[in-house]
């Protein structure tokens, strides 16, 4: 039950400390001494899932209400990705010291978060940073971020565009967005001068990922079939055409992901792109390609142990590689192919939202609600791709 002030003045102090809960992480600590202290548990937000406390003062100079209101900011926080207790220590320090925050150092500081959330993508991680240094450090880095003007910003970024940097720049503007948004939710910034600057930008040209069309599938389901390098790989680019995940997901999979009993495949949120846990629906042939290779890659904890190393992963350029080999080089990828997936599926007739639900997209407004609860057409899917599946290998006897 919530606290209220009569259960706190009601409540004398004993022996041992009494721990009087508001809810969700909040609670009041009493000392044998008569001391009343609000304390504030959470999961610490960097993927190690350790718990922490901290301090939120003492009753009743900090009367309930106001406990109520500092344990919301901290949630707050914590959605964000923002640790309370660094975000403690980060104010005490910037109090000593106004000018040692400059864009440089709060960028690592987010970059710091992102590594953890992106863990399994390294190169994500790694580019993020070598895009800073290059584009954005040698200018303002060693700024302050509230002394850094809308224009110095608007010239950096228009910089990357007359030099047809467009996807550079695209990233590049999101990048030190998000750094402004950690510097002003922890109050190290006034505001984000990136928000609005899209206006004055040219808008690049959005290239798709190079994919087959529905009629040259056939071609590819052929081509896949007669290959002859690594079967696992082979494997491999048979499931990226029966389920539509990313080629990371995939590459990155593990067998205790799997329900061989109910046909699906349960990628845990670390490993997605939009950070939600995601179900894959798996039709016979996918079934039937896992079990081909269960012979193989069984005995390991991942699908695709490297060649040379099994307590690795394969190389995130073996897909890519197999298809130019096989002929298909500048005219698809294995990215390419939940282009190819959806766009078959949009023309035989199924409901965008299935397809998006299917590729992990969100969707904006109240049906990104509903996608991310997963709470549509969370049966039809399966369905949806076995009638896919079953598009693509109708003879029995090729799976």
């Amino acid at each position: 039950m919530p606290l209220t002030a009569r259960k706190i003045e009601s409540t004398k102090p004993a022996d041992k400390v009494i721990t009087l809960s508001d809810g969700s992480g909040l609670e009041l600590r009493i000392t044998p001494n008569g001391k009343r202290g609000w304390r504030f548990r959470y999961v610490r937000p960097d993927g190690s899932k350790r718990r922490n406390m901290i301090s939120l003062g003492v009753y009743p100079t900090i009367t309930l209400a106001r406990a109520r209101e500092l344990a919301l900011e901290i949630r707050r926080q914590l959605v964000e990705g923002i640790d309370p207790a660094e975000h403690r220590k980060a104010e005490k320090e910037q109090e000593r010291n106004p000018h040692a925050h400059t864009f440089r150092v709060i960028a690592g500081e987010w970059h710091a978060g992102k590594a953890q959330q992106w863990k399994e993508s390294s190169r994500r991680t790694q580019g993020s940073w070598a895009a800073l240094e290059r584009h954005v450090f040698p200018f303002v880095g060693d700024k302050g971020l509230d002394d850094i003007s809308p224009m110095e910003w608007l010239e950096l970024l228009r910089r990357l565009e007359r030099e047809g940097k467009h996807e550079q720049k695209r990233k590049v503007h999101f990048f030190c967005r998000d750094v402004y948004r950690l510097a002003v939710v922890t109050g190290r910034a006034s505001s984000n001068p990136l928000n609005d600057l899209a206006v004055a930008l040219v808008r690049g040209k959005s290239k798709h990922m190079a994919h087959l069309d529905a009629e040259e599938l056939p071609e590819l389901v052929q081509a896949i079939e007669v290959y002859t390098g690594n079967e696992l790989v082979k494997h491999g680019l048979k499931l990226l055409l029966l389920t539509a995940v990313r080629p990371g997901e995939l590459r990155l999979a593990k067998w205790e992901e799997f329900d061989f009993n109910k046909a699906v495949w349960t990628i845990p949120a670390d490993r997605m792109k939009m950070g939600r846990q995601h179900r894959v629906p798996l039709p016979r042939q996918a079934m039937a390609t896992l079990r081909q290779m269960q012979r193989i890659s069984g005995h390991y904890p991942h699908l695709f142990p490297s060649r040379n190393d099994a307590t690795k992963i394969m190389s995130n350029m073996t897909f890519s590689m197999a298809l130019k080999r096989m002929g298909f080089e500048g005219r698809h990828v294995p990215h390419g192919t939940r282009h190819t997936v959806a766009t078959g599926l949009k023309e035989a007739g199924f409901p965008g939202e299935w397809i998006e639900m299917q590729l992990s997209h969100k969707l904006p407004g109240i049906q990104g609600v509903y996608t991310h609860a997963e709470h549509m057409a969370p049966e039809q899917r399966p369905a949806m791709m076995q009638f896919w599946a079953d598009r693509l290998y109708p003879d029995s006897t090729q799976v």
